[in-house]
């Protein structure tokens, strides 16, 4: 725990920085006037994320019941928002934490839902690698680097994933011929990415999660620009995959990697800096107090669980 409280330390010195230099003459009065003038696509956009978190949840729901594991859906939404909550200050705990609550409160083996939330993580990562591939098509092989990506970067992942499809082999191969429980209900939670069906249902949830978070994006883009929504799509999707990058950067709450790596790609779309920062800002201030508060409200709902066990 010290170690992570140290890493998290340094992540937030070094997002702080960051956030600082992105926002450094930000237009406080533009924003406030943006507020004012367009209320209701603030609303629209957290209704949105929302909607993804509330499908990410269900997601969840469907991949324990594949591992014969019966959950009410209450305990996995708000231990997925106290996760959350937990990330914001320290990075990656928030999956240990959410797994550890949903064992308190209705006694999920934690291997398994450990598994589940490996799985889920892991297609997260081939959504924003196919989003970051369409950017690059669209944009051209110039936006890896805009991306933050070199040309070797893509040998690494690809290695990675194959490294990853062998040891999964292996360690079938290994639970077949060696009895070790706990880590073969960690397998049996991962495999629930392709053992829960309907299949369909799924792959309709996992991208319906993304398309959540790019509607947030896209309401917060409406807010704090003067072009129409239809113009607005495309910088959204941008946008997004950046946000899905920065949040994989272990730095609490994205703080600071989310700003600079939003800056730098709208500004590479052309776009004026004052609008830039101002959406950059309002996406991840967004982001952050829909975390806060649903998270915190987590957190009463699940002492009135221990209470009640």
């Amino acid at each position: 725990m010290k170690r992570r409280l140290i890493e998290a330390g340094v992540g937030l010195g070094i997002g702080g920085l960051l956030m600082a230099w992105v926002l450094r003459g930000l237009d406080w009065g533009a924003l406030s006037a943006a507020l004012q003038r367009s209320s209701s696509s603030l609303l629209l956009a957290g209704l949105s994320m929302t909607a993804a978190h509330l499908l990410r949840a269900w997601r969840w729901q469907l991949m324990l019941r594949s591992s014969q594991i019966a959950v009410d859906f209450a305990p996995l939404w708000w231990g997925l928002m106290v996760g959350y909550l937990v990330n914001t200050a320290l990075p990656r705990v928030g999956e240990v934490a959410r797994c550890t609550l949903i064992w308190r409160w209705r006694k999920v083996p934690f291997p398994t839902a450990i598994g589940t939330v490996i799985a889920e993580r892991l297609t997260d990562v081939i959504i924003l690698l196919l989003l970051a591939t369409v950017v690059v098509g669209v944009e051209g092989p110039g936006w890896l680097h805009v991306l933050g990506w070199e040309s070797y970067t893509l040998y690494i992942v690809g290695g990675s994933i194959l490294m990853g499809v062998i040891g999964i082999i292996v360690l079938r191969y290994v639970l077949d011929k060696h009895a070790v429980p706990w880590l073969r209900s960690v397998l049996h939670g991962f495999e629930s990415l392709w053992n829960t069906r309907p299949r369909w249902l799924m792959l309709v949830l996992s991208v319906s999660i993304w398309v959540g978070y790019g509607g947030a994006i896209l309401g917060v883009m409406v807010l704090c620009s003067d072009s129409s929504w239809d113009d607005l799509v495309w910088p959204s999707w941008v946008l997004l995959t950046g946000s899905g990058l920065a949040m994989a950067i272990p730095v609490p709450g994205g703080i600071g990697t989310f700003h600079a790596i939003g800056m730098v790609l709208l500004l590479s779309l052309g776009w004026d800096e004052s609008p830039a920062k101002i959406t950059v800002f309002a996406a991840h201030a967004l982001q952050t107090l829909l975390v806060l508060v649903l998270g915190f409200v987590g957190v009463l709902w699940g002492s009135g669980q221990r209470r009640a066990a």
